[in-house]
């Protein structure tokens, strides 16, 4: 992994943290914000870690990732993670996604 990131990206960490088929919460320390990265089929996915579903904030990262749906651990609502799109409820929110790019072994966001 380089220690320069691209042009406009901030540094996440190595790539190979993220397993195919899960969900790794990260720190923004900068956007003081908490995301998910998923990697499904060899590609990354990097959304907001809180699901959207509101009262009390509810970690993304500890849900259930069927191919590119995730599901919130605390109230069932469910989220296609390829467009932050919500596919049930109860939230009626999307997911805000960010940009995030695999480049020599390191993980990379644009947030």
């Amino acid at each position: 992994m380089t220690d320069l990131a691209p042009a406009g990206l901030g540094v996440l960490g190595p790539s190979n943290a993220v397993p195919n088929d899960l969900v790794v919460p990260y720190y923004l320390a900068h956007r003081r914000r908490r995301v998910s990265i998923a990697r499904v089929g060899d590609r990354l996915y990097a959304f907001d870690d809180l699901c959207t579903c509101g009262d009390a904030p509810c970690p993304l990262s500890g849900g259930l990732l069927t191919g590119t749906t995730l599901m919130c651990q605390c109230h069932g609502s469910r989220f296609d993670i390829t467009t932050g799109a919500v596919i049930d409820g109860p939230a009626t929110e999307p997911l805000t996604r960010y940009d995030v790019q695999e480049v020599d072994g390191g993980m990379y966001i644009r947030a």
